[in-house]
C-alpha cells in the first residue's frame, strides 16, 4: 500500500462522517500544511484507525487487530515544535495542496501558537525591509529560501535563516538582531546552495544561544538548527510511556537510528545499560551533551555508525532493541541482520506505517508482532505515527 493508498483510506473512512462548516485558519483548504481541518478531530482519529488496520490486514494477529487503538494528540493544533516556513517572490508561507510550487502567502499559522507566527511574520518584513531577496522556488533562483523555527514547549524559540549562499552578511545580520529583540534565544545562518528544495544545509554564523533546550518527560535535550527531533512532544511522551514496560528491567537497551539519544536518554533509568548509534556526527556530538547534562555518564553510551555495518558488531546484542528509523523504514539489508542476529524483543516505532508493514512482514520468519499502537502526532494532516513491538519466536 502506497502513502496515496493510504490516504484514499483515510478518506473513504471519514465518507460518512460530517464535515464542519466551520475551522480556525483563513488559508485552509488551500494550504498544503492541514489537509483536515474540515473533520472534528475524533472522526479524524476514527478514520485512522480503520485505515491502518485495513494496512495491516492479516499480519496483525487477530488478537492485536481486537485491541488495536490510535491515541490522540494531546491538543489538535498549535502542537508543532519544528515549523519551515518558504521564503518565495514576496510570499510568506506553506505550499498549495496539490501545487508544489505555488506559496500561500500565509497571514496566521494555527499549526504553532497564533502570536508566534505572528511574530515570525515580522521577521520576514524586516528581511524584506533590509533588502533581502527572496528564493524562486521553481527557478531556484534568489537567495532567503526558509526561516526554520525550532522551539521547546516552554515556548523559548531558535531561528534559522536558510540561504542560497554566504552573501548579503550585514542585512542577514540585521535580520537576526530583529529576531533577537523579538524574543528568539539563538539564530542561524544556514547556507544550501544545491537545487534540492531542503531546509537543511551549512551553517555559517549564529547569534544568541547556538543550542535549544527541549524538554521531554524529565529530560532537558539540547537540539540545534539541522538536528531532526520530534515535532510532538507531548504525542512522542505519549509513545514513550506506552514502550517503557516493554523495556523496563533489561540489561542491556540497544537504541538504533539514536538521533540525539532521545530514546534511550528517557528509558535509560529502567534498564540496566543503553547502547546506541546514530549515523549523524552532528547529531551523536549532542546526544553526548546530553548524556552528560542528564547525568548518564556511564549508563548511556552512544557511538557514530551506520545500522546495518553496526548490527554486526557484538556491542549490538542485548535483551531489548528500540528502532525509530526515518520513513524510507529499516529495509531489507537490516531486517536480514535482524533476523540473524536480533534480540528476544525488538520496538519498532515508526514515522511511516506503510515501510514498517513491510519491515514486519520481512521479520516475520523469525518475529512476531505481540503489541501494535497508532499514535496521531499530526492531526489535521494524513500522518500518523505507530508502534509495534516484536519478540523472537521460539
Amino acid at each position: 500500500m502506497s502513502s496515496k493508498r493510504l490516504q484514499k483510506a483515510i478518506d473513504q473512512a471519514l465518507k460518512p462522517m460530517p464535515r464542519l462548516e466551520r475551522w480556525p485558519c483563513r488559508h485552509f483548504p488551500v494550504c498544503g500544511g492541514c489537509a483536515l481541518q474540515d473533520v472534528a478531530y475524533p472522526d479524524q482519529v476514527m478514520a485512522k484507525r480503520a485505515a491502518l488496520l485495513q494496512l495491516w490486514g492479516e499480519l496483525l494477529p487477530a488478537a492485536l487487530r481486537a485491541d488495536f487503538d490510535v491515541v490522540p494528540a494531546p491538543e489538535p493544533f498549535g502542537y508543532r515544535l519544528r515549523m519551515d516556513y518558504v521564503c518565495s517572490d514576496d510570499r510568506f508561507g506553506l505550499r498549495m495542496r496539490r501545487r508544489y510550487y505555488a506559496i500561500v502567502d500565509l497571514h496566521e499559522c494555527h499549526l504553532i501558537p497564533p502570536a508566534l507566527f505572528a511574530t515570525l511574520r515580522e521577521v520576514y518584513q524586516a528581511a524584506r525591509d533590509v533588502g533581502l531577496p527572496d528564493y524562486n522556488v521553481y527557478h531556484n533562483t534568489g537567495f532567503l529560501r526558509y526561516l526554520v523555527l525550532r522551539r521547546n514547549r516552554r515556548d523559548a524559540w531558535l531561528l534559522a535563516l536558510v540561504t542560497s549562499a554566504a552573501e548579503h552578511a550585514s542585512q542577514i545580520e540585521q535580520v537576526a538582531r530583529a529576531a533577537l529583540t523579538r524574543g528568539a534565544l539563538g539564530v542561524w545562518w544556514i547556507v544550501n546552495p544545491r537545487p534540492a528544495d531542503v531546509s537543511f544545509g551549512a551553517p555559517v554564523q549564529h547569534w544568541g544561544e547556538p543550542y535549544l533546550p527541549q524538554y521531554v518527560l524529565d529530560r532537558t535535550l539540547l537540539i540545534g538548527p539541522n538536528t531532526f527531533f520530534q515535532n510532538n512532544i507531548a504525542g512522542f511522551e505519549q509513545i514513550l510511556r506506552y514502550i517503557a514496560p516493554f523495556v523496563a528491567g533489561a540489561q542491556r537497551l540497544v537504541d538504533l537510528y539514536a538521533g540525539v539519544g532521545t530514546i534511550g536518554i528517557c528509558l535509560a533509568e529502567q534498564v540496566g545499560h543503553v547502547f546506541a548509534a546514530e549515523l549523524s556526527e552532528e547529531a551523536v556530538a549532542l546526544a553526548q551533551r546530553n548524556i552528560a547534562l542528564n547525568g548518564l555518564d556511564g549508563r548511556v553510551e552512544v557511538v557514530t555508525a551506520d545500522v546495518a555495518a553496526i548490527l554486526r558488531d557484538e556491542r549490538t546484542r542485548g535483551d531489548v532493541l528500540v528502532v525509530d528509523p526515518p520513513r524510507a523504514g529499516l529495509g531489507a539489508e537490516v531486517c536480514a541482520l535482524l533476523r540473524e542476529h536480533g534480540p528476544p524483543r525488538i520496538v519498532y516505532v515508526s514515522c511511516n506505517p506503510i515501510t514498517q508493514r513491510s519491515d514486519v512482514e520481512l521479520l516475520g520468519e523469525r518475529y512476531l508482532p505481540v503489541a501494535a499502537r497508532g499514535f496521531d502526532l499530526f492531526p489535521q494532516t494524513y500522518h500518523c505515527e505507530q508502534v509495534v513491538v516484536l519478540e523472537r519466536r521460539s
